[in-house]
């Protein structure tokens, strides 16, 4: 999962896409960059890390110009070092031509890979972006078709998840997958305009939201306008449901829904299915709250915030390696004192993947005096990989995959478990029928390849 941020015709557009970057570091905390232009030349910075630490006043200095990109990283394709960061700039005869940020993951890179290398252009890292931004460049120069075609000739050739956005000197071009996975929205304010991946990053830049970037389409930001090139390739939409789980912030506008609104939804057909005797309703913060909260509310259950997350360390389902992520859970939350002890607990989560962090949350609440602890989960269980973005790529890691349901119970030790279901899940958004339910049920899109390669090196 990434964010992505585009500003055409927006003074020192840099420092507005870093603010829009800054709005979606929850969707990547390895790394990020920023590539610029001032019609003539391209600009770039990058650095791992968060986007505080990387865009200081110095290092934004030398981004000068009206247009922008911006990506947040977080890795599913290529470890975490600078060779990998976002943008990816397309070099040829020594000339930087353009530069290409993206959410998502392509599931057939190693055909991709392949096509660029036969013709001597060389994949040097590990991340889509290289991939997109050479195959589209190879179209470019080696078949001199012009951008607009060559962006169609990568749509047509490209699986998987991209929303993405590439800067030439003099315009910004954005372009979805046919299925749109990834949310990508814009907005426009007095000539300027924004592409992003959530609408809270334009609520931070003060643009209006306009709509979203449709699928398989490819849009052109220039002096000329917004212009939108009629799509050449055309599949059902596919849009991933686990951004209203648990991916987007709640204040944010994601396939035309408010995630909020979904997520209060998820809590309560939650609780109008269940019949659990409880003292407090406790979220797992942050992307469970407003799922407990409607629980509560429904359930006429006191609400608490039990458990104190330390905001300033990353997001536990995210981190990389197994060993951060079960290291994170110690230092991340921290149980009120004296609170639980006695008490009845309905824990809410949004979602159960390895099972590590739940597990290690429900001992935290017995160890500190509660009598029970009954686990409710926003989603149903987890039981297949995601390859469109999500860092499951192995079944093996899902612990519903192995596990019915009681054994995943006794394996977290709570002394009840409950998933949302799939027929309910679909009842908390507006089109059921145009999002992905894979990783639920194994359901994925026609034609859709189940297991990405990575890049060689």
């Amino acid at each position: 999962m990434c964010g992505i941020a585009a500003l055409f015709n927006k003074e020192n557009a840099s420092m507005s896409v870093v603010e829009a970057l800054f709005a979606e570091q929850h969707r990547g905390q390895d790394s990020c960059g920023v590539v610029s232009s001032t019609g003539k030349n391209l600009y770039s910075c990058f650095g791992l890390g968060l986007v505080r630490e990387t865009f200081k006043e110095e290092n934004l200095k030398p981004l000068q110009g009206n247009l922008a990109i911006g990506h947040v990283r977080y890795p599913t394709q290529g470890p975490v070092s600078i060779l990998n960061c976002q943008p990816s700039i397309f070099e040829w005869e020594g000339k930087k031509i353009f530069a290409v940020a993206s959410n998502g993951d392509l599931t057939n890179l190693p055909e991709l890979s392949q096509e660029i290398k036969s013709e001597n252009i060389p994949i040097e890292g590990s991340n889509d972006a290289e991939v997109i931004s050479k195959y589209i460049g190879l179209q470019l120069k080696v078949k001199n078709k012009n951008i607009v075609d060559s962006i169609f000739s990568f749509i047509e050739k490209a699986s998987g998840a991209y929303s993405a956005v590439l800067l030439m000197e003099d315009a910004i071009y954005a372009f979805r997958d046919p299925w749109a996975f990834r949310p990508m929205c814009f907005g426009e304010k007095d000539g300027t305009v924004a592409i992003v991946s959530e609408s809270v990053a334009l609520d931070i830049l003060r643009i209006p939201l306009k709509g979203e970037i449709e699928a398989g389409s490819v849009y052109k930001i220039s002096k000329e306008g917004f212009v939108k090139f009629d799509k050449r390739v055309e599949k059902p939409l596919r849009h991933c449901i686990f951004e209203h789980i648990y991916f987007s912030r709640p204040d944010s506008i994601v396939f035309k829904e408010s995630v909020y609104e979904v997520r209060r939804e998820i809590g309560i057909k939650l609780a109008k299915s269940d019949d659990v005797e409880a003292d407090v309703v406790v979220p797992v913060p942050d992307s469970s709250n407003y799922i407990a909260l409607a629980y509560a509310e429904v359930k006429g259950i006191p609400f608490s915030f039990a458990l104190v997350r330390n905001h300033y360390v990353g997001r536990t389902f995210i981190a990389p390696e197994q060993i951060t992520r079960d290291e994170s859970v110690r230092v991340k939350f921290n149980p009120l004192p004296q609170f639980l002890k006695g008490k009845r607990i309905v824990l809410v989560d949004d979602s159960i993947v390895r099972g590590t962090t739940i597990k290690k949350l429900t001992k935290m609440l017995k160890e500190n005096g509660a009598n029970e602890v009954h686990l409710r989960i926003g989603s149903p269980p987890i039981r297949y990989s995601c390859y469109y973005g999500i860092d499951t790529p192995n079944r093996e890691n899902l612990i519903a995959s192995k596990m019915e349901v009681e054994e995943v119970r006794k394996f977290i030790g709570a002394d009840t478990l409950k998933y949302l279901s799939i027929e309910d899940l679909r009842k908390c958004v507006k089109d059921p029928s145009s999002y992905c339910y894979a990783c639920f049920n194994g359901d994925y899109p026609a034609g859709e390849k189940k297991h990405p390669s990575l890049v060689s090196k």
